[in-house]
């Protein structure tokens, strides 16, 4: 049965974040046993600029803002317009997301079953490759005086409900509706079939948009919960809306277990460089923090700018950074936690002594007035935490994972933290590395170096004896 007692909702804002932006405008069409009982429609005034981009969308001025009420003074008649009704509109997760964002800042509750149109018409109309308004509008041969305005887009949705009532089996549109209001968080785009077959195990996820262009890159222990997770609660944050509104295809990758989905994800990253995996998907050139010594004189540091770091030098590197701000933050830091010398750390440039020895904060080695080993001591212990730690094995080790009643068992060769090879058995997706290949890799390190901290993960560790290394053959490092 379809429902009875139905909202279709338009609202315009001024911009895209739930978070920091507000409705500028809001229409309603409710409608109960297939009649309209009730129109609202009202300007909004969002109290924050607007921008000229909107104003041409919209045509909406911001002197008709500044003279129109607050959300807080039509809280009430809105409530009363949406109560008891299901909640429909174009891109619902949107619309919703607004909403409940402003009934939040006036400490109302807010929560309705709601459903997405522009999902309906993929699900019914899946030979059609657009479903935004403007498409169904011209599919249908609707007609809608003021496109962009809110009340004229909700009264569209309406007359496109009505025309599906008419045009659409019965028994077909209920099931299509009421399958929409138990999956009202699923994008718009993306299949039930791709929702369906994702596995519940432990690997990567990879979000595409339009194109095929690579979206996002995650990783979970239980792939299926976390994409879901993306999409339950993608009103609250404007990223998952944003990402929830372009997603067209899952591609998933399964892996034995945390530790590989880990490393997958850190591959893919750096690989596919994801609009939305801002963290990591810089490039390798890489900020390296470096000291100079000699007997009998006080340490100095320098910033570097390196494309590849080496195994055999993380002994001389005091920290990686991803900039060069990131790196002189540090640095002032640790200069004001230590009482170093901002000279001799390479954040200032002068021939006399530095601005900290003026201030007291530094005991005078830019000049002199400080013995070498007591500095020298307290650059060792500031730098210590920061620095790369020692290989901790005699050599290269092979670690195997494989989730309990999991299909995939992973095998990864590491020698100086750097992934030497990688084999997965039961897998369609095997790969593995050049052994020579001794780069080292910032991510790659600190997840090893998380692993290794747990003690439960020593049993998954086999020292690689070094007539098996040098052979490197699969079957007897895996054996």
């Amino acid at each position: 049965m379809l429902p009875q007692k139905l909202a279709f909702i338009d609202t315009e804002t001024t911009g895209l974040s739930v978070r920091h932006d507000r409705i500028i405008e809001i229409g309603i069409v409710r409608v109960e046993d297939g009649k309209i009982v009730a129109k609202y429609k009202s300007l909004i005034n969002p109290q924050m600029h607007i921008s000229p981009f909107i104003t041409n969308l919209t045509n909406i001025t911001p002197e008709e803002l500044e003279n129109a009420p607050t959300f807080y003074q039509i809280k009430n008649d809105i409530y009363e317009m949406l109560n008891g009704a299901v909640f429909v509109a174009h891109n619902v997760r949107f619309d919703y997301g607004f909403l409940k964002s402003e009934f939040s800042r006036v400490e109302m509750n807010f929560s309705l079953r709601h459903f997405c149109t522009a999902k309906l018409s993929r699900s019914l109309f899946p030979i059609h490759k657009h479903h935004n308004l403007d498409s169904i509008i011209d599919r249908f041969g609707l007609k809608v005086k003021n496109r962009h305005r809110a009340y004229d887009d909700a009264k569209v949705l309406w007359d496109f409900y009505k025309k599906l009532q008419k045009s659409i089996d019965l028994k077909v549109l209920e099931k299509h509706v009421n399958y929409g209001l138990r999956h009202p968080s699923r994008p718009n785009k993306l299949s039930d079939s791709q929702f369906e077959n994702l596995p519940e195990s432990p690997g990567v996820y990879i979000f595409y948009g339009e194109n095929h262009v690579p979206l996002y890159v995650g990783k979970s222990v239980n792939i299926r919960d976390r994409v879901l997770s993306h999409f339950s609660n993608d009103y609250r944050e404007s990223r998952e809306m944003h990402l929830s509104r372009q997603v067209e295809e899952i591609e998933t990758i399964k892996t034995g277990g945390e530790l590989g989905a880990l490393l997958k994800e850190s591959q893919l990253i750096k690989s596919m460089q994801p609009l939305y995996n801002k963290k990591l998907r810089n490039s390798r050139r890489v900020i390296v923090l470096k000291k100079k010594s000699s007997k009998g004189t006080y340490d100095t540091h320098f910033l570097e700018e390196i494309m590849d770091i080496s195994a055999d030098e993380t002994e001389d590197i005091l920290g990686t950074f991803r900039s060069k701000l990131q790196a002189k933050e540090f640095l002032q830091k640790i200069v004001k936690e230590f009482s170093l010398c901002a000279k001799l750390v390479g954040l200032e440039k002068t021939k006399s002594a530095c601005f900290g020895y003026r201030l007291g904060t530094c005991h005078g080695a830019c000049i002199g007035r400080e013995n070498p080993l007591s500095y020298n001591s307290r650059c060792i212990i500031a730098f210590s935490k920061n620095k790369i730690k020692p290989w901790p094995f005699d050599g290269p080790i092979v670690i195997s994972e494989q989730e309990d009643f999991g299909d995939i068992k992973d095998f990864f060769v590491v020698d100086k933290w750097c992934l030497l090879g990688k084999k997965s058995v039961k897998s369609e997706n095997e790969d593995f590395f050049d052994k020579k290949d001794y780069r080292f890799d910032m991510d790659t390190y600190k997840i090893l170096i998380s692993f290794l901290k747990d003690s439960k993960n020593q049993k998954l560790i086999k020292q690689i004896p070094k007539e098996s290394f040098d052979n490197f053959s699969q079957n007897s490092i895996i054996g």
